[in-house]
């Protein structure tokens, strides 16, 4: 898992199966793209274990969601 890395999901943060498809595309971003979005995120995210976009538990698998007080939260 070394090489999935993005700034929305934080090791030591949010769980280790979370994933969202930026992880998966080796390209640098615009820096000033800030400047041309909206800063809602519509990033879609998802559990590796249900490969759904909800976790075991049953709840969304979003990073406000999967942090260390989830059963199935894994560090």
């Amino acid at each position: 898992m070394d090489h999935l890395t993005s700034p929305k999901v934080q090791i030591g943060v949010h769980c280790l199966n979370l994933r969202h498809k930026g992880m998966y595309v080796l390209a640098t971003p615009y820096p000033e793209e800030s400047q041309f979005y909206d800063a809602y995120d519509s990033t879609a995210y998802w559990c590796v274990e249900t490969q759904q976009a909800f976790g075991p538990d049953g709840q969304p698998a979003r990073p406000d969601c999967c942090q260390g007080d989830r059963d199935c939260c894994k560090h």
